[in-house]
């Protein structure tokens, strides 16, 4: 059991040489095939009064996205060098979810940056965390866009709590889990747990018959945030690597009242695996 498929996104952003190397590092562990992906996407259709799209516009639309390819690409060479991990550089055309997502498809897991955070430069490939989440087909790893991140997998956090979201990400993320020197399952319960009912006590049972011994705790989130006790205890273990579902609630919802999915995805602190 291994991801022999590793897919990362490549763009030229400040915090795409970890993403590269950590990537690597993936690829490597278990012995895959590594592609970085770099999409050229299409200008934006802005008409002039005859109804065309200004020739100039196009121009300057295809020097920005070659200059952006160029230094995408010196940055995998470089990430490439580093590594002494093998990677192959893939160059499409097309909008950038949609075309991230049919390469996904043929992978085990892809690689994705955190979107920006505040006060930071916003560009495309910001989208695709949330994007690769549902439109993929396959877990997602998000990387932060600050820290160093040397080990990944050694000591995993899983956030249980029972979902079917949650179930299939721990389900992709068994290759990890079985190379896993520590796991620990953590479940939050919004309300004391009924009487009987002992946390995360099912699901360790059913890992170690997959051979990951897993530690199993607990905790109520009474006024915390149930983001911020999971990031704490991901602190307090050492953890290299979150997994976790996203999205248990519609996306529209999570907007609007706010979620644990979208909190982690700003605040993480840690390499996330997710799948929906």
């Amino acid at each position: 059991m291994a991801f022999k498929d590793v897919l990362v996104y490549a763009d030229a952003g400040p915090a795409a040489a970890q993403r590269y190397d950590l990537a690597a590092k993936l690829a490597r562990d278990h012995g895959g095939h590594l592609a970085a992906l770099h999409v050229w996407t299409p200008p934006l259709m802005v008409v002039d009064p005859i109804g065309g799209v200004p020739g100039t516009l196009i121009e300057l639309h295809e020097r920005v996205q070659g200059e952006q390819a160029a230094k995408t690409r010196a940055l995998v060479e470089a990430a490439e060098r580093r590594s002494g991990v093998a990677i192959e550089y893939r160059e499409v055309r097309g909008e950038l979810a949609a075309s991230a997502a049919l390469h996904a498809r043929y992978a085990d897991v892809i690689v994705v940056g955190q979107a920006a955070l505040e006060g930071e430069q916003v560009v495309e490939a910001d989208m695709l965390p949330e994007e690769m989440v549902f439109l993929a087909g396959r877990p997602v790893l998000v990387v932060p866009r600050h820290g160093r991140f040397e080990r990944l997998g050694e000591r995993v956090l899983i956030a249980w709590d029972r979902s079917r979201e949650a179930t299939r990400a721990i389900h992709d993320a068994l290759p990890m889990l079985v190379r896993a020197s520590s796991v620990t399952v953590m479940e939050v319960e919004t309300r004391v747990a009924r009487r009987g009912h002992i946390a995360g006590a099912d699901l360790a049972r059913h890992l170690a018959r997959h051979d990951v011994k897993a530690e199993v705790s607990s905790t109520t989130s009474a006024d915390i945030d149930v983001a911020d006790i999971i990031l704490s205890r991901s602190v307090d273990l050492g953890a290299d690597l979150l997994v976790m579902g996203a999205y248990g609630h519609s996306r529209l919802r999570e907007l609007v009242l706010g979620g644990v999915t979208r909190q982690i995805l700003a605040q993480m602190t840690l390499p996330v695996l997710m799948s929906h």
